[in-house]
């Protein structure tokens, strides 16, 4: 079943979602050029399921408006709660009621908000989010084996190692596996 289209739009719009170090609010055009910053970062880049090197202002605004359209995708902006200050982007992808379960995904996109819980907080959030107010039991995620960072977050918010998806990332020149991960509601319910 696919999220309804009211329900999509009073989920999301004006939602604000806090955690204790940060608060997701709905992506804004305003936030646009910022993501387009770090998404082509190759610091940045390098962690990310997706390849955004080529990516332009035109593609990034054509995404947005995707999203505002989108019956199962939602994308917050994490700010830091203290300052307001926009330091990254995470969301819920391929939303599916039916199967209960959806993709989560998260840049911390100013690299000075890294090691210092700042991601750790929003996933926490957003998996709450997911589980609480969407009722889907399952949020999966893809991780580089590379990303140890991202590991350790991911562990720490309650993901469990799925599958792993033996060298399917060309990354410098080498091929790396991806961890497939996934936080599993009913297993910490029960």
């Amino acid at each position: 079943m696919r999220l309804s289209r009211k329900l999509a739009e009073d989920i999301y719009r004006d939602k604000r979602l806090e955690g204790k170090r940060t608060l997701l609010r709905p992506l804004e055009r305003d936030d646009l050029q910022r993501s387009l910053l770090w998404l082509t970062d190759p610091m940045v880049n390098k962690y990310l399921s997706q390849n955004f090197k080529g990516l332009t202002e035109e593609r990034e605004e054509k995404w947005f408006q995707y999203i505002q359209d989108s019956e199962q995708d939602i994308v917050f902006a994490i700010l830091e709660k203290d300052t307001g200050l926009h330091i990254g982007n995470c969301g819920l992808n391929k939303i599916d009621h039916r199967r209960g379960n959806c993709q989560l995904g998260i840049v911390v996109g100013k690299t000075d908000y890294w090691n210092r819980g700042f991601g750790s907080d929003a996933v926490d959030t957003l998996v709450r989010f997911a589980v609480d107010d969407l009722d889907i039991p399952a949020v999966r995620l893809d991780v580089y084996i590379y990303n140890h960072r991202a590991i350790k977050v991911y562990k720490k918010c309650g993901f469990k190692l799925v599958t792993v998806l033996k060298r399917n990332h060309l990354y410098d020149g080498k091929y790396w596996d991806t961890l497939v991960m996934e936080y599993d509601s009913k297993i910490f319910a029960g």
